[in-house]
């Protein structure tokens, strides 16, 4: 049985390409660690997380539109801290015949068992 697939998505509002490569090294090593086979990584860089319109969601809803699947966000916070937003967001996701997976904070545990199944959406 192969790793499951997912793709990955980081939202950062400063322009700093530094922040984006942290964030799409945790994703890959959480991604890693939980046995998901992590094909693609999408981000948006200096984009507020009050806009709707995001040229690296569109192309992550682009392919999943394809594909379906999984994609792995840091937190709901890459997808927006309001919730209307990140409720459309999400909806757009579903449409796309996907849905988000939280990655858990750090310091929780991933061991077998105690993912983060509750955090799924």
């Amino acid at each position: 049985m192969s790793a499951p697939r997912v793709f990955g998505y980081v939202r950062v509002g400063s322009a700093h390409k530094a922040r984006v490569e942290r964030w799409r090294g945790r994703i890959a090593d959480y991604c890693q660690q939980e046995g998901l086979a992590l094909e693609l990584m999408f981000a948006d860089l200096a984009v507020s997380d009050t806009e709707l319109v995001r040229p690296g969601w569109t192309a992550l809803l682009d392919v999943l539109g394809q594909t379906g699947g999984q994609v792995v966000v840091p937190t709901e916070d890459h997808l927006s801290r309001d919730p209307v937003l990140r409720a459309d967001l999400r909806a757009q996701l579903a449409a796309a015949g996907a849905m988000a997976l939280v990655m858990p904070a750090r310091g929780r545990s991933t061991e077998p068992g105690t993912t983060n199944e509750h955090r799924r959406s």
